[in-house]
């Protein structure tokens, strides 16, 4: 009889682990791993908030510290999430050399504690509060800052400036754009200095005769506001290069603005402007860009030709119905938009002389039917756009198209014409 076969002994033996094959995952812990993953505790996220507000509190502490120690007179602040300013006071003595301080993109909102702590920092010349929370009323404790020469307040949330601006006699740049401004007090007229005044976004509906007291200004902008019209005083600040009344709801322009006579930009786009004043293009030679794109023009003046220096037109969104002859004289024009004037029907083949012209926009001038055959003479010309809603109308002849194109020009719409005795039939678009 053959031996018998020693089977395998069943069950587990004395000292040794039994090798489990892997266990099959429950949907339940795949969503339990996936929710540790994305979906931190509340509580994990105020821990960590808290964290890296004790490490910037540390690096604003350092910062603070290196002021001092190596007597700077520059100091950034800028995204440490402060919602208030530490305090200054047992450095403000040492402090004094401190002249710019920039404090933007923070949380701070309490005006009144801001600048009282700012207060002892009395050689401060340069602030920059941008991109803060500061609301309501400037506080009143910002005017002792009495030698402050340039003051950003950009984005936050300021409805009104406190008479207390009357003590910056000595600011040079006041910038307040993106806020809740609903005008400036008379006392900002002891502004003798400035420069550069910044109100653009705001809800500001007049700044009366305020502009009488700043004969030194060079750049007012006051686009995307509520004015009505642009204030008669301003032709007494003859030093202006830059006016940007964009955006508002100005209807006629006074003839005082002709004593501007150093003004190289002009922003007057989205009003309702039906006429503009000859007697500005006489005077305002020295112009480089001027603006009247969304008004209601229904025609321009012949002294266009004045503009000597102009570099860049704009009158796109008008009721134009042609440009005059004198447009010619604009020598150094580079760009000239007439974009979607739906009674345009007349370009002046004078124009041709502008060699320096580089774009032309004529899209959406459905009652344009040609071009003067003088265009093909713009050497300078790199865009065409003859672009429409519907089908293409405005004609231009191959003999231009192929002048244009031997300067690299890019011509966008248009129909060319065939000429005449030339092989094939109608007409073929661009």
């Amino acid at each position: 009889m053959p031996p018998k076969k020693k089977g395998k002994k069943k069950g587990k033996k004395k000292g040794k682990a039994v090798i489990q094959g892997p266990q099959p995952v429950t949907t339940a812990q795949i969503l339990d791993n996936r929710t540790k993953m994305f979906c931190p505790r509340l509580g994990d996220i105020y821990t960590m908030a808290l964290n890296v507000e004790e490490i910037l509190q540390d690096v604003v502490d350092k910062y603070m510290f290196k002021a001092v120690e190596k007597k700077m007179d520059a100091l950034s602040l800028v995204s440490m999430k402060m919602k208030q300013l530490p305090d200054i006071s047992i450095h403000v003595p040492f402090l004094q050399c401190l002249t710019h301080l920039n404090l933007s993109k923070n949380q701070l909102f309490n005006g009144d504690d801001l600048f009282r702590a700012l207060a002892g920092l009395q050689q401060l010349t340069q602030l920059n509060l941008s991109e803060n929370f500061l609301n309501g009323v400037l506080s009143e404790h910002a005017g002792r800052l009495q030698h402050l020469e340039v003051l950003n307040l950009d984005i936050n949330n300021i409805s009104m400036l406190s008479p207390a601006v009357k003590n910056w006699t000595r600011l040079k740049i006041f910038t307040a754009s993106d806020n809740s401004l609903i005008g400036i007090p008379q006392e900002a007229s002891a502004w003798t200095a400035i420069n550069i005044v910044n109100f653009k976004n705001n809800k500001i509906t007049d700044i009366g005769n305020l502009p009488a007291f700043w004969p030194s200004l060079e750049r007012l902008y006051l686009g995307s506001n509520l004015m009505s019209g642009v204030p008669f005083e301003i032709g007494t600040c003859t030093k202006l290069v830059e006016l940007d009344m964009s955006y508002n709801a100005i209807q006629t322009l006074p003839i005082s603005l002709a004593a501007c006579s150093n003004l190289e930009r002009l922003h007057l786009g989205s009003n309702k402007i039906e006429h503009f004043p000859p007697e500005l293009f006489s005077s305002l030679t020295k112009l480089t860009q001027l603006h009247l794109y969304k008004n209601k023009l229904s025609a321009l003046p012949p002294e266009i030709g004045n503009l000597q220096h102009i570099r860049k037109l704009t009158f796109s969104s008008n009721n134009l119905r042609g440009l005059p002859d004198e447009i010619a004289a604009c020598s150094t024009l580079e760009e000239l938009y007439i974009n979607n004037n739906a009674k345009f029907s007349y370009f002046p083949g004078a124009a041709g002389h502008l060699r320096r012209l580089r774009e032309l926009s004529l899209a959406k001038c459905p009652a344009l039917k040609q071009l003067p055959a003088t265009t093909s003479e713009m050497v300078s010309l790199k865009q065409l756009d003859l672009r429409t809603v519907k089908k293409p109308v405005c004609k231009i002849t191959p003999e231009m198209v192929a002048a244009l194109k031997e300067h690299f020009c890019k011509i966008r719409g248009g129909v060319i014409k065939k000429a005449k005795g030339g092989k094939g039939k109608g007409k073929k678009k661009v």
